[in-house]
């Protein structure tokens, strides 16, 4: 009788810790809540990160859009040149370009710019700016100053071409959370002129500089 009750107690003390543990084992019904809540972060940023850098890419897009197609308008003037008005008018499509975004954001200009050899070594060339407009239908620029960001060989002297700047201040979608600020967007075309050497802006003549008829 001794021989079974003591029999029987040691047979009670390690199972009841064995079960235990081989329950605690076992027990794996809040794996799947760790894992999802692991995971969870990680799609969210990914889905929200494709938004935002397909939003950007879209902007961008436009914004190369209008940026070429207002250095087409303008390099596609008649050999009579084009009045300040005519130039505004082209530059009114950047507004049906950007939508549905921002025009606001949204900063155009076009210059006239014209490559003038040195004296005594005309492969050496200046590049003075002729004339400017904006789509605020200002004049960013001064007739006569001199633009530095022409592509070397580009031009020859006596040579102009059109250039078109683009700038749209960019808000992040979602990200602004992050990133405080907005930042720049840039675009710039160069297109030399179709129909004459240079694009008269009425009423002065882009190659005397004398006042046109």
């Amino acid at each position: 009788m001794k021989r079974l009750a003591t029999r029987l107690l040691n047979r009670r003390r390690p199972n009841g810790g064995r079960a235990f543990l081989s329950r605690l084992r076992r027990e794996n019904g809040g794996m799947a809540a760790v894992e999802f809540g692991l995971i969870v972060p990680i799609m969210f940023f990914l889905f929200v990160g494709t938004i935002e850098f397909s939003q950007a890419l879209t902007v961008d897009r436009r914004l190369t859009l209008a940026a070429s197609s207002t250095a087409d308008l303008i390099a596609r003037a008649p050999n009579s040149g084009l009045t300040p008005e005519q130039v505004d008018r082209d530059l009114k499509i950047v507004e049906q370009l950007i939508a549905p975004y921002e025009i606001q954001r949204l900063y155009v200009k076009v210059m006239s710019v014209i490559a003038q050899g040195t004296p005594g070594n005309p492969t050496v060339l200046t590049y003075t700016i002729d004339w400017s407009r904006d789509n605020n239908a200002g004049t960013p620029h001064i007739r006569g100053t001199q633009y530095y960001d022409i592509p070397e060989g580009l031009l020859v002297s006596g040579e102009s071409v059109i250039v078109s700047e683009a700038t749209y201040n960019y808000t992040p979608l979602i990200f602004n959370y992050f990133i405080e600020s907005a930042f720049n967007m840039t675009e710039r075309f160069f297109l030399k002129p179709r129909n004459s050497s240079c694009v008269h802006l009425r009423p002065i003549n882009c190659v005397t500089g004398g006042t046109m008829s």
